[in-house]
């Protein structure tokens, strides 16, 4: 039996890779087709990273249709010419891949709001606060000298 610790980790585990499954044809031995769940790897790339802009979607749609002129360098020009312009949009979009991995790897944080990178939310498993003295002398002068407030919120996500 599982520890009840792990059961909400395991379930989140379940939830991606069931997210990152696409369905493949699949021609079986006696000629017959049939259709597999498979794991997308590149679902799972960019699933997991953490980018906070509304344009990040549109970006992916673009780099996944240059990827696709690059399959397509084939039936446009000649087989040796078609190669290297192949090769050469990959290293693009390679080079892309690892923008992304760049600006998903910062950790930003300012007076209002924490972002941290998928290692530190795996790594972590508590909720991360801020207090301020402006927020402790909502509650009372006194409170925020004792820390009531802390101790409430420790209490709460227990």
């Amino acid at each position: 039996m599982q520890p009840d610790t792990d059961k909400p980790g395991n379930d989140v585990i379940d939830m991606i890779v069931e997210g990152c499954q696409s369905m493949e044809s699949t021609v079986n031995d006696n000629g017959t087709i049939s259709k597999e769940l498979r794991i997308n790897p590149k679902k799972i790339w960019y699933k997991t990273h953490i980018i906070n802009s509304p344009t990040f979607g549109r970006y992916v749609l673009f780099r996944e249709m240059l990827e696709d002129k690059a399959s397509q360098c084939i039936f446009h020009m000649t087989r040796e010419r078609a190669n290297v312009m192949a090769n050469q949009i990959m290293d693009l979009c390679e080079s892309y891949d690892y923008s992304i991995d760049a600006k998903s790897s910062e950790c930003l944080r300012d007076k209002n709001n924490t972002q941290s990178t998928l290692i530190d939310k795996v790594n972590r498993n508590k909720i991360e606060k801020q207090y301020t003295i402006k927020d402790e002398l909502k509650g009372g002068i006194l409170d925020g000298f004792l820390g009531r407030k802390v101790n409430q919120d420790a209490h709460q996500e227990q």
